[in-house]
């Protein structure tokens, strides 16, 4: 890679995170002016959305007080709809336009059993497997598509119990934090226990 490669990519990179950041800042100012509770704007910009509808409103419904947004993006369903997936903590709700009617459909995570992503030149291609049948979705901004993918897969495990333990881990961590504030063990020794306890 010649120097002048070099140049081009760390200058690539740069322009990508001031555009990133320009779009979160844009982001901020368009979901404050939304008509919904200070929680889920918050939620949503501690999330990092950048990719959103201009109504929210259903929103309001679907995230349960217990419930935390965790991400969300817009794409185009199977049925040529424009859509919003917001993953939560606990569910993908799914904001679709219909007759000018929004529609909504909540699916808990428990029931998503795989997620694909496939990266297009420009967008990424979603698909999901829930309960017996496909989701599909296209379109999705890039950058945002492996955000939620991510996000997605993470707490539909957790939903699945496949991080049963996670609480149980969570507990004995606290414990092992107790005993080394009293200066029963060493900072080593918590360190070694913790990672033993969470499988690191």
């Amino acid at each position: 890679m010649g120097l002048f490669d070099l140049f081009s990519k760390k200058q690539k990179n740069a322009n990508q995170s001031f555009l990133a950041e320009q779009r979160g800042q844009q982001a901020i100012v368009k979901i404050n002016k939304l008509a919904l509770p200070e929680r889920l704007k918050k939620q949503l910009i501690d999330a990092g959305v950048f990719d959103i509808c201009e109504d929210l409103a259903p929103l309001i419904a679907a995230v349960k007080d217990e419930e935390i947004i965790q991400y969300a993006a817009i794409g185009i369903n199977e049925h040529s709809e424009n859509v919003m997936l917001v993953c939560s903590n606990r569910n993908l709700i799914i904001l679709k336009k219909k007759h000018s009617d929004e529609q909504v459909e909540v699916i808990d995570l428990k029931q998503v059993k795989s997620v694909i992503l496939k990266n297009q030149l420009m967008y990424g291609e979603l698909s999901l497997i829930v309960g017996n049948q496909s989701l599909d979705i296209n379109s999705i901004n890039k950058v945002p598509a492996d955000i939620l993918a991510d996000n997605i897969k993470k707490w539909s495990k957790i939903a699945q119990g496949e991080d049963d333990d996670f609480d149980q881990q969570l507990e004995q961590v606290k414990k092992l934090k107790e005993l080394l504030d009293q200066g029963i063990l060493t900072e080593e020794e918590f360190q070694a226990k913790k990672k033993q306890i969470l499988k690191i």
